[in-house]
């Protein structure tokens, strides 16, 4: 088992030092802790949200590389990072990412335009919007993100319904529209994470949902998994609920990543 999705306090809204979160993966047992705070944007875009290129250089990389040589034998850590798609920073992120030697790259959507729409200060914006139309928008995104940069910007696609954050469901069966979003998910060659945050949050499910997993499954898109922790505690959380759908939908295996290439393991 192993859990690819943490953050820690340079991201300014997680609790808790990079070594915590990596002490807290031993005590689990898992294999693997994955590394991957939120990446710093151009012009401080959603500052209050994530580091800075400074404290990336300064800070977060060489902590990381320092503690994956000092628990080299008790577990593998993994230098990552969440990047964010936002459209017309594509190009640089692309050569941020391109520079550094990641493990992987999760991609996720938190914005649609300035509303980002998973925090709860701007949860009443979705009262204000028509619901059907905020999911569309949504997935465009996700789909774009999958093809941005060629198919190569991002290795894991990061909890991709999370637009049901806070319990909103669109009015109609979005089947057509995700179907036509994970043909491109496939193309990209791109791994689909579980996450197990989204029973900590007001929606009180996994993401994605079983109807994605399911497509997922039929298009034989491999699975990632992360907990999206964001306090130490929360390392592995759920790992038993997610480890039954990993069975059902992944064939009981999922990606790891060195170097940004993928293989597929089996969980134990």
């Amino acid at each position: 088992m192993v859990d690819y999705h943490t953050h820690n306090v340079l991201c300014k809204h997680a609790d808790g030092e990079i070594e915590a979160y990596i002490l807290r993966a031993i005590d689990c047992g898992l294999k693997e802790i994955g590394c991957s705070d939120h990446s710093p944007m151009p012009n401080d875009f959603d500052a209050p949200h994530r580091m800075t290129v400074e404290q990336f250089s300064s800070v977060y990389k060489p902590t990381v590389l320092k503690l994956r040589e000092k628990y080299k034998g008790k577990i593998a850590v993994k230098f990552a990072l969440e990047g964010d798609f936002f459209p017309g920073t594509e190009e640089w992120v692309k050569n941020f990412n391109m520079q550094q030697p990641f493990d992987y790259v999760i991609g996720s959507v938190h914005y649609l335009g300035e509303w980002g729409f998973d925090n709860p200060i701007f949860v009443h914006k979705y009262e204000e919007r028509d619901i059907d139309q905020t999911y569309e928008l949504y997935y465009d995104h996700i789909k774009r993100s999958a093809s941005a940069g060629g198919g190569h910007l991002f290795d894991i696609l990061g909890h991709c319904d999370l637009v049901k954050k806070f319990g909103h469901r669109p009015t109609r069966n979005m089947e057509e529209v995700l179907r036509e979003v994970f043909k491109v998910v496939k193309a990209a060659d791109m791994a689909v994470e579980i996450n197990t945050s989204g029973l900590r949050k007001p929606v009180k499910e996994i993401y994605p949902s079983e109807q994605i997993l399911q497509i997922i499954h039929d298009y034989n898109i491999p699975l990632a998994l992360g907990s999206d922790a964001h306090s130490p505690g929360d390392v592995g959380r759920d790992f038993n609920i997610a480890r039954q759908l990993i069975e059902k939908y992944g064939g009981g295996k999922i990606s790891v990543f060195t170097n940004r290439q993928r293989s597929e393991v089996r969980i134990t």
